[in-house]
């Protein structure tokens, strides 16, 4: 998957030493950037470990991390379309799917998507997240009318925490993947 992390949802004002410091844990890290993405003013962090296997274990052990009330989402910055579902992530697929009652096309696709993309660990962390909000004051819509469902609670929380080009195939395309290159 390489070497580069893109790491979403920690406090605002936090310091690339700061992550720094906390992806060390895991190994030497060469990079730190904090950027905003353009479009949504969101910050995120892209973080380069010294090897792909460094990477997997600081993406393995944050994903989901709870920093100041804060949970991590780590992703790859890149999209790998010859990244394969094993039995595992299918099983993840499932459990989703079930908790959140999806059952249309469209977001089955989603959530395959997010899962493939983006690890099973990521969403589950997202999930678990969203379950607690659904089971406290819940979280309504953009317009304030009425409260989203669980499932679109777990929607909202992901769309802001995966880089651009895996938001991209999750929504902009439905979930529907690229044909490879």
């Amino acid at each position: 998957m390489g070497n580069v992390l893109y790491v979403a949802n920690f406090e605002p004002g936090i310091s690339e030493d700061e992550l720094r410091a906390l992806f060390a844990e895991y190994g030497e890290v060469s990079l730190v950037s904090l950027e905003v993405e353009e479009k949504t003013g969101q910050t995120y962090a892209l973080i380069q470990m010294v090897t792909e296997k460094i990477a997997t274990k600081a993406y393995n052990g944050l994903n989901g991390y709870l920093l100041n009330d804060h949970r991590l989402a780590v992703s790859y910055p890149e999209v790998d379309l010859s990244r394969e579902l094993t039995a595992k992530n299918r099983k993840v697929i499932e459990d989703i799917v079930q908790t959140l009652g999806e059952s249309d096309e469209t977001p089955l696709r989603q959530i395959e998507a997010i899962v493939r993309l983006c690890g099973a660990t990521f969403a589950q962390a997202i999930l678990q997240e969203s379950l607690d909000i659904d089971a406290g004051a819940g979280l309504t819509t953009t317009e304030g009318t009425q409260r989203r469902t669980k499932g679109g609670v777990f929607f909202y929380l992901c769309r802001y925490r995966m880089s651009q080009p895996v938001r991209r195939i999750v929504y902009n395309r439905k979930g529907k993947m690229p044909e490879e290159a």
